[in-house]
């Protein structure tokens, strides 16, 4: 039995069925999650450690730079250049995601920045797109 919040393999020494509250207890292998850590601990941080989805952001960023740059030629304007500062810093937090291996909170910090990154980003070049 683990205790919410605790973390993977933390305070399960401590925990017990029959002495501690059933609100903070959750027992393994319930597949039931409880708050805002569990479910970055079980569900969210293993995730985003994999390869192929960091391969997968990796070309979705590669993309959107092709067709800033696609744009650009097409439409005779340097404005469809201005999403690439947010897909370079986007490839800068997806380094950083690679580089904290399995380290749950600079994990989730990093990749909640590539994540935010890719969408102002995109937002961006709606919007450029509009103007043009």
């Amino acid at each position: 039995m683990s205790v919410e919040g605790a973390g993977p393999g933390q305070g399960t020494e401590t925990a017990t069925a029959g002495t501690a509250d059933p609100d903070t207890v959750v027992p393994e292998g319930r597949g039931d999650v409880r708050g805002i850590s569990d479910l970055t601990y079980r569900i969210i941080t293993p995730y985003l450690s994999h390869a192929r989805l960091q391969r997968a952001v990796l070309v979705v960023l590669v993309v959107l730079t092709a067709v800033c740059l696609l744009a650009t030629g097409v439409r005779l304007s340097p404005l469809p250049l201005l999403p690439i500062p947010l897909f370079g810093f986007g490839y800068y937090a997806l380094r950083r995601v690679r580089a904290a291996g399995t380290a749950d909170r600079p994990l989730l910090l990093w990749s909640s920045l590539v994540l935010a990154a890719i969408l102002v980003g995109f937002w961006a070049l709606s919007r450029v797109s509009s103007w043009l």
